[in-house]
């Protein structure tokens, strides 16, 4: 099954790992809650720019807003298929 997480901040890019965290808030019970998730990148994970130019993880930088399309494997982690930088 395939997620989509929209509109999200960068937190942590990672080369060396090739992972990537995202951070968002969600307001639950009148409370701000910050949620991190973090995303693991393969060979085939496609970045794009929002003018549609292929990307690399290095070029993703903290803070920047992105659309990421991922699936969730066996063990229970988040694959990243496909992340657009929207800004």
């Amino acid at each position: 099954m395939a997620y989509r997480t929209i509109d999200v901040k960068v937190d942590k890019v990672d080369i060396y790992t090739n992972k990537m965290v995202i951070k968002k808030t969600q307001i639950k019970s009148c409370k701000n809650i910050r949620l991190k998730t973090v995303f693991k990148l393969d060979n085939n994970t496609i970045i794009t720019s929002k003018d549609n130019h292929f990307l690399k993880l290095a070029d993703i930088k903290i803070g920047k807003r992105v659309s990421v399309d991922f699936i969730k494997t066996a063990d229970k982690k988040f694959l990243a298929k496909g992340i657009s930088v929207l800004n």
